[in-house]
């Protein structure tokens, strides 16, 4: 018998949460409503097999969270198993981002109401954080059919690799 690499058992236990298009959606939809959105689109590039893009208005992700919000089993929801028992999140496990990060290119764009402008993060494989720069995106109060503008929340485009 050989170990498998790190990449292979990641890809693998990925596949246990992310087995679908539907079920990225599904989980990117979940932290949209845990992070208190009230308006969320979604669009899906060749039926999500190329492109998915969930954008919210949601709290969006505090600068000290973001370094860890792709890693695996880093939540922000419970902080022991005590807390499961007084759950009132869709997701808790810091499952969701990791997993879709082993399969497709992630990038989130996220701004809360202290900052100033938005911020696009592109993860790699592992939830690692591999690039940060300002964003246009999430600059205004006004929406419109292609671009939805937010004040604040999170945007997350996975594109299927």
């Amino acid at each position: 018998m050989k170990q498998l690499p790190p990449e292979t058992v990641q890809l693998l236990s990925s596949s246990q949460v992310i087995t679908s298009v539907v079920n990225v959606v599904k989980e990117l939809m979940e932290n949209s409503l845990d992070a208190g959105a009230s308006s969320i689109d979604v669009k899906l590039e060749n039926h999500g097999l190329d492109r998915i893009e969930v954008r919210d208005n949601g709290l969006g992700i505090k600068a000290a969270d973001t370094s860890v919000m792709g890693m695996r089993h880093f939540t922000s929801k419970i902080c022991s198993h005590e807390d499961l028992e007084r759950l009132e999140t869709y997701g808790f496990r810091g499952e969701a981002l990791g997993s879709i990060c082993a399969v497709a290119e992630v990038t989130v764009i996220t701004k809360t109401e202290e900052d100033d402008i938005s911020t696009k993060y592109t993860l790699n494989f592992t939830g690692e954080v591999v690039a940060k720069k300002p964003s246009h995106l999430g600059q205004g109060k006004h929406q419109s059919r292609t671009v939805v503008v937010m004040e604040t929340g999170t945007g997350v485009c996975v594109l299927i690799t």
